[in-house]
Formats: C-alpha cells, sequence, structure tokens
C-alpha cells in the first residue's frame, strides 16, 4: 500500500488600516501551522488544529473583518516541491476555517471553506458596504470595543482543518492567510 505524504504549511498575515483612530490587531501563536498528512487515517480524517491563532481586536469605530487566501494562481496552494506527477494541485477550499468567541460574534457559524483573497469571507460587517453599528454580544457585533474589556466579542480563536482526500498531487505546499481588520466605510 503506498501513502503519499503531503506537507503543507500555512503562513499567517495580518493587516490593519491605520488612520487617525485606534485600529490594533494582536495575532497570538505562531505565524505558521504546518499540516503532515503521513497515514491513511490523517487523509480520510483530515488534520484540526484548534486554536490556531488568536486574532485580539482593539477598535474605536465600526469595523469590517475578512479573511482570504493569497497565491500566485488563484484558486491553488503555491507548490513548493512535488513527490509525484500523479493526481491534481491542491485547492484552498479544502482549508476549512472556523471563528470562534464566547459570544458567537462571527457572522459566519462553524468551519467554511477559504476564499481567495479577491472574494474573501466576512467575519464581522460586509466588505464595501457601510452597514448598522450591531453592539456587543450581538451575532456580528462591529461597533467600537477592545479584547481587553470583551474578549468575548473581540477576541477570535481561529480553528483550521485540512482533509486532503488521495486525489491532490503529493508534495510541499505553503499558502498565506490574510486577515483584514478595517473601519466600516
Amino acid at each position: 500500500m503506498k501513502v503519499f505524504v503531503v506537507f503543507i504549511v500555512i503562513s499567517f498575515m495580518t493587516f490593519s488600516l491605520k488612520l487617525n483612530a485606534q485600529f490594533a490587531f494582536e495575532l497570538k501563536q505562531g505565524n505558521n501551522v504546518v499540516f503532515d498528512f503521513n497515514t491513511i487515517q490523517e487523509y480520510l480524517s483530515g488534520i484540526t488544529y484548534m486554536n490556531a491563532m488568536t486574532l485580539s481586536v482593539n477598535v474605536d469605530r465600526r469595523f469590517d473583518l475578512y479573511v482570504g487566501a493569497v497565491t500566485t494562481n488563484i484558486g491553488f496552494w503555491d507548490e513548493v516541491q512535488t513527490y509525484s506527477n500523479i493526481g491534481d494541485p491542491p485547492t484552498i477550499d479544502m482549508v476549512k476555517l472556523r471563528f470562534r468567541n464566547t459570544n458567537s460574534t462571527s457572522q459566519v457559524a462553524g468551519f467554511f471553506d477559504l476564499q481567495d483573497f479577491g472574494n474573501p469571507t466576512d467575519i464581522i460587517g460586509t466588505k464595501g458596504v457601510l452597514d448598522g453599528d450591531i453592539n456587543c454580544p450581538l451575532n456580528g457585533t462591529n461597533t467600537a470595543g477592545d479584547y481587553l474589556a470583551n474578549p468575548g466579542c473581540y477576541q477570535f480563536r481561529v480553528d483550521l482543518k485540512i482533509t486532503p482526500d488521495f486525489t491532490y498531487k503529493s508534495g510541499l505546499y505553503t499558502l498565506k492567510i490574510k486577515y483584514y481588520l478595517v473601519e466600516d466605510l
């Protein structure tokens, strides 16, 4: 029986818009997460990293938070090295993310597929749309606040899950995930 080995490295990038306002993002945990699939069980069940990172938000006005992947070829992981010519290049949507906090303020419940940054997933607010005020502790909280005073609304734990199956070409791949915190304009 042949077992394909896939090493996947995810790098996190965070960005915030600095105006005369206070917009701060704190990233907890390391910048890279390595998914190393060595067994058939890992391929079939996937690997989940709970609390892969923590995003702590500190804002003094209404905000949007969204996430997306940045790769060389839209929709696909960046290839570092392949171990076989058999299979397809891995797609970014095999990465599942989940944003959690005590008050469940994320607009997306449960795990969702990672999308390209050209079409990011809105976690809080809607990119490019002026949203109304949603106060803590309601779902979609987008008003001024900070994670020190109210972590239940302004601190997010991000879980990552990948289930590659056997259709992808074995190898080493990388992917950058961008998190944007911007003023709701």
